[in-house]
């Protein structure tokens, strides 16, 4: 069925549909008759082989139905002080379907008590034997303090690709579906946690993407739509005993949850799930309701095929015996806006959980959903990116990228992943991303056009001279081309060789890092470094000459007098790092396609008068004391151009061109 102006919502054949809901305009639910004051328990200590008694789930629809346990055991110290009940449970065809994804959290009574939730189970087994949390453990929950949850601390969330690398755009292929792996419960002896993952909204690549990437459960949801299946009063269902919960991790036009059960509900705390769910400790995840369409059997292991419904709470502790939450609780969520645009035109607009940890992958993976969902993500293809992410007290960061080939959308969507996971997970600053907008502009074939050389129209040059460089580009499927540019040289260049690095925008700023070896200590220098760098669409000359500097505490000082490098080198910190070269201009056009590749042009530069001590032209005081110390330091790159050439060797990673003119 597809929605008016909507047209990415629509019924899908492999994933769980999720009913949306107006979450300002939906009361809270009402709470069980049996939810006013807690329930008797029984411990693990008092638990025997044979006991019999009976368990909540939600098996079709919204309310639970009992189904028979008896136990087989206790697993005692399975894991530091922590136990499980062993239990084989039947009913509602659970002989032949063996635990279903999705009963995590059910609730279990022995001796007329209640015992624990259902946990986990193992795949291929042949009988229905779960193990069970004791409840004392998830009682323990409700200790913690209520109200808000604390913020998670910094140190918990990991970049997985260091600052270095995401300025060379040196990105793991498979950066996405790793990621994804942190969204698996770890449990020990071969189980299973027995959640169940639903979404809606995503296209083909996308649900390949997450069934990969959250293989460690069971596999996705079935999708069928609600069709409307919501009362008609707008009420919302009580969470009790065995109703079934799910964790928001994406609301919106697509939607992505953790679905399980509610063991507890003591006043308004709910406890649910019996395992981690990711293990996170304090969190902010929206709560909500969640409906049972059926449940399907699997020789691997069987699940339920869920609708998630209204928000009605927030989740605040992730811990090992369950997942805690509070109704009428407020999680904070980051707003995510999508625009897709090319064959069609698309806006998509989405909240995400504020979860430090996952936060980056959440705003990937749902972006990859959103183009997945209104047109293709797969085949030879070109994806400009441009993301902008509004971050609290410290304005707006601005990513622009280009991509090309047959993983131009999973690459689009990583580099978005890599700049947002270094936002939130970075160890100078914590960063509040307050909103996140989109837009990913696809064409239907590649357009990269490879620079393959670059020459210089004159080998020596004065200061202030105009150099015309003429470069040779190999495009994709089409003719080879040669376009020229000009650019005037400073005029206080000295004297000596100076390299002129031509190409695409990232490998420029690649060469750039290895010249000024910056490393940002605080966060205000580390979002200039962001800011400063070029997409591929940027064709940028970067002028280098040779200059004894210091790269210290973070900020790049090229060209100091040999006195003040004396000092710096001298101090106790040892956070000085020299440097032998300088960058001495920049050059920046917007192509008209995206470029790759990067070449060195070599010229020698020769001065027509001396410069003074203090830069200026003319005079014979050009060997004052700060000119005879970088007189003596440019030695050690003088000459044939010494450890300067080798520097720049490095930072160009291939042989200069020839710098002479065409003619010759």
């Amino acid at each position: 069925m597809t929605t008016p102006h909507r047209p990415h919502r629509r019924p899908f054949t492999l994933l769980s549909a999720m009913a949306l809901a107006a979450l300002l305009a939906l009361p809270a639910p009402a709470f069980a008759d049996d939810a006013a004051e807690a329930l008797p328990t029984i411990g693990i200590d008092e638990i025997t082989r044979g006991m019999t008694g009976h368990g909540l789930s939600v098996f079709a629809g919204r309310e639970p139905e009992r189904f028979e346990a008896e136990v087989v055991g206790v697993m005692r110290n399975n894991q530091p002080g922590t136990s499980f009940i062993l239990a084989r449970l039947s009913g509602h065809g659970l002989e032949e379907s063996g635990i279903a994804a999705g009963m995590s959290g059910s609730p279990v009574w022995l001796d007329g008590r209640l015992a624990g939730a259902v946990a986990f189970a193992w795949p291929f087994s042949q009988e229905a034997i779960a193990g069970i949390t004791p409840i004392g453990a998830m009682r323990e929950l409700t200790l913690l303090p209520a109200g808000g949850a604390p913020k998670p601390p910094l140190a918990a969330a990991t970049s997985p690709v260091t600052l270095d690398d995401l300025v060379a755009g040196r990105l793991p292929e498979d950066l996405l579906e790793t990621s994804l792996a942190a969204f698996t419960p770890r449990l020990g002896s071969g189980a299973v946690a027995g959640m169940q993952w639903a979404a809606s909204g995503f296209g083909t690549l996308g649900e390949d993407l997450l069934r990969r990437g959250l293989g460690g459960v069971a596999p996705l949801g079935v999708a069928v739509p609600m069709a409307g299946e919501a009362a008609d009063d707008g009420s919302v269902p009580a969470l009790t005993h065995g109703s079934a919960v799910a964790a928001v991790m994406v609301d919106g036009d697509l939607r992505l949850a953790a679905t399980g059960t509610v063991t507890d509900v003591v006043g308004d705390r709910v406890l649910a799930f019996g395992h981690p769910f990711l293990g996170l400790g304090p969190v902010e995840i929206p709560m909500a309701t969640s409906e049972v369409v059926t449940v399907l059997a699997s020789d691997y292991s069987s699940f339920k095929i869920s609708n998630v419904g209204s928000v009605v709470g927030a989740f605040e502790q992730d811990r090992t015996p369950g997942i805690q939450g509070r109704v009428g609780g407020v999680a904070r969520t980051i707003p995510l806006s999508v625009k897709i645009h090319g064959d069609r035109e698309e806006e998509y607009s989405m909240r995400v959980a504020r979860v430090p940890q996952l936060t980056a992958t959440l705003i990937a993976v749902a972006t990859l959903g959103c183009l997945d969902s209104t047109t293709f993500s797969s085949g030879r293809q070109g994806i400009d990116l441009v993301a902008r992410f509004a971050l609290a007290d410290h304005g707006e960061l601005t990513l622009e990228q280009s991509f090309d080939g047959d993983s131009a959308a999973i690459n689009s969507v990583s580099n978005l992943l890599s700049f947002a996971s270094y936002l939130v997970a970075n160890d100078l600053a914590e960063v509040d991303i307050e909103s996140v907008d989109v837009e990913l502009t696809q064409v239907q074939r590649p357009r990269t056009a490879t620079l393959v050389g670059a020459h210089a129209d004159r080998s020596v040059l004065k200061p202030g001279d105009r150099v015309r460089l003429n470069l040779d580009f190999s495009a994709w499927r089409g003719e080879d081309f040669r376009r020229t540019l000009e650019l005037d040289l400073p005029e206080d260049l000295p004297e000596g060789p100076y390299y002129l690095f031509v190409g695409d925008g990232t490998s420029v700023d690649a060469a750039r890092m290895l010249i000024e070896q910056p490393e940002p200590e605080s966060l205000r220098q580390a979002l200039t470094l962001l800011r400063s760098l070029h997409s591929r669409r940027d064709l940028v000359v970067l002028g280098v000459a040779r200059g004894a500097g210091l790269a210290v505490a973070g900020e790049t000082m090229p060209n100091l007098p040999g006195s003040v490098r004396s000092i710096w080198s001298a101090a106790p910190s040892g956070s000085a790092k020299p440097l032998r070269l300088a960058v001495s201009q920049q050059y920046v056009e917007v192509a008209d396609r995206p470029l790759s590749g990067l070449v060195r042009v070599d010229v020698e530069v020769e001065r027509r008068e001396p410069l003074r001590s203090d830069g200026s032209p003319g005079g014979d005081d050009g060997g004052a004391d700060d000119g005879g110390g970088d007189s003596s330091d440019g030695g050690d790159s003088g000459g044939d151009g010494g450890e300067a050439n080798a520097t720049a060797e490095a930072a160009a990673g291939t042989p200069s061109s020839d710098a002479k003119g065409d003619s010759e």
